[in-house]
């Protein structure tokens, strides 16, 4: 005969199934952490660094579908346990048959709980003891909903189908709830992953230099009246592709003038090449996006072609010093600013004689697949990180 089950039976199930909860969410945080952050209470059954829990945890069978944690899932299951017993209570009389929703469930966690132990014992040769807590939990848990389904008979029908539903429905929110809560944390786990490759990318100059040294280079041919800064044998050359309406190539032009070429001395040299993001005078864009650039483009080639490089260079920084105002068509001012002859400047600009020089530049730019401004090739390889001193010192040396 079977001893009468007690009051408490009911307690100790929801409390068991609470524990349980909790354990299986410290080791799901232990897994999305990757062990760098445990729970202060892990460290008293575990090491966070090595051990059996670490070996355990970090075993593919730590994993389970869709790459959730094991873990996850065991704090689904435990938590749908707790919520049952909670809301539903103790099935008795004609209604125990609803004691079937939370044993069913039990056993399939048990029969799993078994597999697992075997894993650690058999297979990894490691234990990891709130792993095995959990399963031992999860036996005891069944032994109780056992007992409660033996004896539930001959007492007042409970539960109402109503509360056996609502019970239902209750564990299937909390499933969706835990599922939510495990796709923001596997995306806030993913976007810091992303934050610290992206950190290292950036600060280490050591990989910059060997990604832009694993490029093969272009070539990007060089005219002999192409406008040249720096020393004119430099052992390296930068070729910026540019439009002087567009900010970041102000921002590229004040960083190569005031450090890097000072910083690189006599060891490099920077040639411009044109790229207005404008479809009058490069048809590789589609659309007009600044719409002086190719007047603006203009304008340097007039430059140039009176006084050569140096004029280039000082008609240069005066359209990028201006560039808010160049709407405004101020290009005789310019010349008169740079040192040049207005009337022949102004003569020079309105013939339009350079537009063919731009498109070749932009026609390059298209072989070289360039689709922003600026662009910048170091020795024919192109620089993505060319906002930085030090990435220019790690890649000339």
């Amino acid at each position: 005969m079977t001893t009468p089950i007690r009051g408490w039976t009911l307690p100790l199930l929801v409390a068991l199934a609470l524990a349980a909860t909790g354990i299986s969410l410290m080791l799901t945080s232990y897994h999305l952490t990757q062990g760098k952050d445990p729970w202060a209470l892990f460290r008293l059954a575990c090491n966070a660094d090595e051990g059996g829990c670490a070996d355990v945890l970090a075993s593919p069978w730590a994993i389970g579908p869709g790459g959730i944690p094991t873990a996850a899932y065991g704090a689904v299951y435990f938590g749908a346990l707790a919520l049952w017993y909670l809301a539903v209570g103790r099935p008795r009389g004609r209604n125990r048959r609803w004691q079937a929703v939370p044993l069913g469930l039990n056993l399939a966690g048990a029969l799993f709980s078994a597999f697992l132990l075997s894993v650690m014992l058999g297979g990894l040769h490691e234990i990891c003891w709130w792993c095995t807590l959990t399963h031992l939990i999860n036996f005891v848990l069944l032994f109780l909903a056992w007992r409660m389904w033996r004896e539930a008979g001959g007492e007042e029908d409970w539960p109402p189908g109503r509360l056996g539903f609502a019970g239902i429905l209750l564990m299937i929110a909390w499933a969706a709830l835990c599922m939510q809560w495990l796709m923001v944390s596997a995306a806030q786990k993913t976007a810091r992953e992303a934050s610290d490759y992206a950190r290292t990318f950036y600060e280490d100059t050591d990989l910059q230099r060997y990604l832009q040294q694993r490029q093969a280079a272009s070539a990007v041919p060089i005219r002999p009246d192409d406008p040249v800064r720096g020393n004119p044998s430099a052992p390296h050359t930068a070729v910026v592709f540019s439009d002087f309406q567009c900010p970041a190539c102000r921002g590229f032009a004040e960083l190569f003038e005031k450090q890097v070429l000072p910083a690189m001395g006599d060891r490099l040299r920077i040639v411009y090449k044109h790229f207005p993001l404008e479809p009058e005078c490069n048809p590789v864009v589609q659309r007009t996006v600044h719409e002086q650039a190719c007047e603006a483009a203009d304008a340097a080639e007039a430059a140039r072609a009176i006084g050569g490089s140096d004029a280039f260079w000082r008609m240069h920084d005066r359209l990028f010093a201006n560039q808010d105002g160049l709407g405004q068509a101020p290009w005789p001012k310019l010349a008169q600013e740079a040192g040049l002859d207005p009337a022949r400047f102004s003569g020079l600009m309105a013939s339009r004689a350079f537009r063919d020089r731009i498109r070749e530049d932009a026609d390059l730019g298209r072989q070289l697949r360039i689709d922003h401004t600026p662009t910048i090739f170091l020795d024919g390889r192109k620089m993505e990180e060319w906002q930085r001193l030090d990435v220019w010192q790690a890649l000339t040396k």
